[in-house]
């Protein structure tokens, strides 16, 4: 996962595929604030929209990992997959897109 996760200085860089799995945590975790967790779920359901209209094969299963917590080693790879499937651009289109009314500051 050391291609997934890169320290850089106090901060972590992420893959597109480890911000998607991120994202969805994020849904269920008990510290995000309401508005966190609809964001979380907008990027959620446009990655798994823009994954059915490429015909990505294991979106159902993917987006039932990534709602159930399943096992981070088991949901990257097919994370992966998509990722490859749509593009990175793409993928980093969705997450700018579902976030874009977060701002500096904004802790939720």
């Amino acid at each position: 996962m050391k291609t997934h996760f890169q320290k850089h200085g106090d901060e972590y860089l992420l893959s597109p595929a480890a911000t998607l799995m991120m994202v969805a945590d994020a849904i269920h975790c008990p510290d995000a604030a309401p508005q966190g967790k609809a964001r979380a779920s907008r990027v959620l359901n446009a990655t798994m929209a823009a994954a059915r209209a490429a015909k990505f094969e294991q979106a159902d299963i993917l987006e039932t990992m990534l709602l159930s917590g399943a096992d981070a080693a088991r949901v990257l790879p097919m994370c992966d997959a998509l990722v490859q499937r749509l593009g990175p651009r793409v993928v980093i289109d969705i997450i700018r897109n579902g976030l874009s009314d977060v701002r500096q500051g904004d802790g939720s």
